[in-house]
């Protein structure tokens, strides 16, 4: 088979000029305007038939929008050379467009939620509304926050000036910013990517350096911080949430009870990650480490992993769970939509992209070593996912936040294994060292940075600012309750919340804790018994036909129950102890 390694973007446009763009544009338009017409105003709330006969032309509509992608082709030309200065001006110029037809529909799922709570539920129970029933609680379960149909659609126009713009500009400084490494200036974002993999002294010079960089720019921070949350502040208040990320859980379709157990639970094993850092100073040869050395491996895995060896290997991991994912996977690869290789100008980092019926692209930065192959797996994950829930009608296809992290984890997992026995005995125990390394990244630090959001948001709602030497404190602390005694942390590591681009996306961080240790749990469950595949493809392709607990509840998995999750925690524990068992060996 023939492999692509560069994206074909005709799979969606010839080129920038081509006349269909225009065509689809004035297609949403007509689309949009023509609902609009038939229904705003119309009392098709009436009956629970009137609601059935409307949402289905709802849904008509959404297929057909589903089945365009003006701006998304010129964002995808932009990830790919961030020179495109025409695609960037023009992906902004359709996305005004774009907002302004789709704003034609504000009205129709603001005019359900007004359904009177009383009549809701019979609405729920009637035969025609069956196949809409979760999508119309949602719906329900939102109404109560809404604002008024001009509210709606202000709030869209006004949150690339009042939200996005901040954090671009944040974004843009960051980029500017330059760090002097033997003789050379090195990107700020370069360099600390770098840091796990220098010597000691350098990887610490450099942090210190990237410390005196952040805090030199740091009042910058300060007043964007300050802004956005003060955004969300005026908003949770304008809609009536009570708590700072009870809007996040809400858009992600989870229970917000699960969620601050399940927040609570890791919070109070931060003692794993203690014991895994204590083990790390002893690793490196130290009695305490530094932040510097947070990330460090204890050896190299010196097997290569090429662009075709790493198709390989996927491709044989795929097989062996479901000959459907190896099609998907070798379609990908055929047809132009896997963008493999590093250039210039080109988006750093990996992601799969898709919407609606439109083809499904992932975007690499592969460099042959074994963490460019768990990406591979870990957005192929994404894309299997994407892929399957397209047999789910409009309104429940895609996946919630909460449940895509679940998908790319458990194919990075697969994958993991796949590789295991390829690898000589000295690199099995450095695999041993990444992935927990991984799971401490993933799990513990990400809610420590829940703890740390929250408390920023509670005290700029208290005090109306905090100023950027309180902002650092504050980071510094949650740094220290997941990293432990072992870890020294100074006053400076704290200005890292000017780098940490994931505390501008309220409360999202959760979504890498809760999914890594549900695919845990999944993998598990497939490793002792491979016929849980099924399983896992149930999960799949259910889309967002359901609430994630729904979903995995249907698969055997309960996430309401902290036991669960305990569960997986106590097998990090156990590779810890694995990992100390074959150090002292060494």
């Amino acid at each position: 088979m023939k492999i692509k390694t560069s994206w074909d973007l005709g799979l969606l446009y010839k080129n920038s000029d081509d006349p269909k763009i225009e065509k689809d544009l004035q297609a949403i338009e007509h689309g949009c305007q023509a609902f609009e017409k038939k229904y705003r105003g119309q009392n098709f709330t009436a009956s629970p038939a009137t609601l059935a006969q409307a949402y289905n032309d709802f849904e008509i509509l959404n297929k057909k929008l589903g089945e365009y992608g003006p701006s998304w082709y010129f964002a995808l030309r932009t990830d790919l050379n961030s020179a495109d200065n025409k695609s960037r001006a023009l992906e902004t110029k359709y996305n005004e467009r774009l907002t302004g037809a789709m704003n034609r529909l504000e009205f129709f799922e603001l005019t359900i939620a007004q359904i009177a709570p009383a009549k809701q539920q019979a609405f729920l129970k009637h035969p025609a509304l069956k196949p809409y029933v979760y999508a119309l609680t949602l719906i329900f379960k939102q109404a109560k926050f809404n604002l008024s149909e001009g509210e709606e659609q202000l709030k869209s126009l006004l949150l690339p000036t009042s939200y996005s713009m901040w954090i671009d500009t944040q974004n843009k400084l960051l980029s500017q910013q330059i760090i002097k490494y033997r003789g050379k200036g090195l990107p700020l974002a370069e360099a600390m990517a770098k840091i796990p993999d220098l010597p000691k002294r350098d990887r610490r010079l450099i942090h210190q350096e990237a410390n005196a960089v952040l805090k030199s720019i740091s009042h910058v921070a300060e007043g964007e911080i300050n802004a956005v949350y003060n955004y969300k502040k005026v908003m949770d208040k304008r809609r009536g949430y009570e708590k700072p990320y009870s809007a996040t859980i809400l858009d992600y379709e989870n229970d917000e009870p699960t969620i601050e157990n399940f927040v609570a639970l890791v919070s109070k094993h931060f003692k794993i990650a203690h014991r895994f850092y204590k083990l790390q100073a002893k690793l490196l040869g130290e009695k305490k480490i530094k932040l510097a050395d947070r990330a460090v491996k204890i050896g190299k895995i010196k097997t290569k992993f090429d662009f075709p060896t790493s198709v390989s290997i996927l491709q044989s991991a795929l097989g062996k769970i479901d000959q459907e994912y190896l099609n998907l996977f070798n379609d990908l690869l055929a047809k132009g939509q896997i963008d493999a290789f590093s250039q210039k100008g080109k988006k750093s980092g990996a992601y799969c992209w898709g919407n609606g019926q439109l083809p499904t692209f992932l975007l690499l930065n592969h460099v042959d070593d074994i963490r460019s192959l768990e990406t591979l797996a870990h957005e192929m994950g994404h894309a299997i996912h994407l892929e399957l829930s397209k047999r789910q009608p409009p309104r429940y296809q895609g996946h919630s936040t909460a449940t895509a992290e679940v998908a790319s984890t458990f194919f990075e997992q697969i994958i993991l294994g796949e590789i295991a026995d390829r690898l000589p005995p000295q690199e099995k125990m450095i695999l041993l060292h990444n992935r927990i390394l991984g799971d401490i990244s993933t799990i513990f630090r990400q809610i420590a940075c829940f703890n740390f959001e929250l408390e920023l948001h509670q005290k700029i709602r208290q005090g109306g600012q905090v100023p950027k030497e309180e902002i650092a404190k504050l980071m510094a602390k949650h740094l220290k309750s997941y990293l432990g005694p072992a870890v020294e942390i100074i006053p400076d590591d704290g200005y890292f919340f000017v780098y940490w681009l994931h505390i501008r996306n309220f409360f999202y961080v959760y979504t890498y804790a809760y999914g890594q240790l549900i695919s845990k749990a999944l993998y598990e469950k497939y490793r002792s018994d491979p016929t849980y595949a099924d399983k896992i493809k149930q999960f799949l392709l259910a889309g967002r036909s359901m609430s994630p607990e729904e979903i995995f509840k249907s698969i055997g998995v309960d996430t309401s129950q902290p036991a669960f999750f305990e569960a997986g925690l106590k097998e990090i524990e156990r590779d810890i102890a694995e990992l100390e068992s074959l150090s002292k060996k060494q």
